[in-house]
């Protein structure tokens, strides 16, 4: 069997596979598997938390974003 990084078989007296510890940091994509399970429920606050992420903005439109509101603001200051 492989050995991958962060995730560790343990196998019963018979050694047969029988638990599956992952390392969530490494494989996040194994907690959205536990979520369809039904192992973790997911609470208001990080419901909350995951739509703000995914409305969040890109680097480049932060940036963009910014750069307009220090423009605005220096052409304000020289208009004075």
């Amino acid at each position: 069997m492989v050995r991958i990084a962060g995730i560790q078989i343990e196998k019963d007296s018979k050694g047969r596979p029988a638990y599956a510890r992952f390392n969530l940091k490494k494989h996040p994509e194994a907690l959205e598997l536990l979520h369809k399970v039904g192992a973790i429920d997911e609470d208001d606050f990080n419901k909350e938390f995951e739509e703000g992420w995914k409305n969040g903005y890109t680097p480049e439109e932060f940036r963009k974003k910014v750069h307009a509101v220090l423009k605005r603001k220096f052409d304000e200051k020289n208009n004075l």
